[in-house]
C-alpha cells in the first residue's frame, strides 16, 4: 500500500507545517501586541478554526498507521499472543465505529457550513468553512487506515513502525 503510505506522510506533513504556521502566526501576534502596539488581526480565530483542526485530525491517520496512539498496556501485556490480538483488533472495531460516526456527523456539519458561507467575526470577517472539511477527511482517513490493519496487515508492534518511522503493514 505505497500510495496509503504517502497519503499519510503527507498528511503528516501538512499537520506538522500547520503546527509551524501557527506557531509563527501566535508569535508575530504576541510580538506586534507588545513590541510595535498591533497585533495580527483574528489570530485566535485562524488559530482555532484552521491550525489547530488540522494539526489534530489530519495527523490521526498518521497515529492510527503507526499504532502511536496513547494506550494503557494494564491487562494487554499480562495476556498472550491471541489475546493480544483479539484485544487489538476489538481496540480497532471500536476506533473504526467510532471515527466513522465522527466523520458522518462532522461531513454534514462541514456541508452546512459551506452552503451558508460560514464565518467568524474578529477584527477582520474570516471564513471557516473550509477548515469544516478537514475533520471528515482526517476521519475519512484514518477509517481507510484502520480498515486495513483490522483486515490485514497489522503486526501489532508499534515499535517497529516507531524505529523505522513508517506504519506498519502500510
Amino acid at each position: 500500500m505505497r500510495a496509503t503510505r504517502y497519503l499519510i506522510h503527507a498528511l503528516g506533513m501538512v499537520a506538522g507545517l500547520a503546527v509551524c504556521l501557527m506557531m509563527l502566526h501566535v508569535v508575530a501576534d504576541v510580538a506586534g501586541k507588545y513590541l510595535l502596539h498591533r497585533p495580527v488581526p483574528s489570530t485566535a480565530e485562524v488559530v482555532a478554526n484552521y491550525y489547530m483542526i488540522a494539526c489534530v485530525f489530519l495527523s490521526l491517520a498518521y497515529v492510527e498507521a503507526r499504532g502511536t496512539a496513547i494506550s494503557v498496556d494494564l491487562v494487554y501485556e499480562k495476556v498472550g499472543p491471541a489475546a493480544q490480538w483479539w484485544m487489538r483488533k476489538a481496540g480497532q472495531v471500536v476506533s473504526l465505529l467510532f471515527y466513522t460516526g465522527l466523520g458522518w456527523i462532522s461531513w454534514g456539519v462541514a456541508v452546512r457550513a459551506w452552503r451558508i458561507n460560514e464565518t467568524m467575526d474578529g477584527l477582520w470577517r474570516v471564513t471557516v468553512w473550509p477548515a469544516k472539511f478537514l475533520l471528515p477527511l482526517g476521519m475519512a482517513i484514518a477509517c481507510l487506515i484502520l480498515l486495513v490493519k483490522i483486515f490485514g496487515g497489522d503486526t501489532g508492534d508499534a515499535e517497529q513502525g516507531a524505529e523505522h518511522d513508517q506504519p506498519h503493514g502500510l
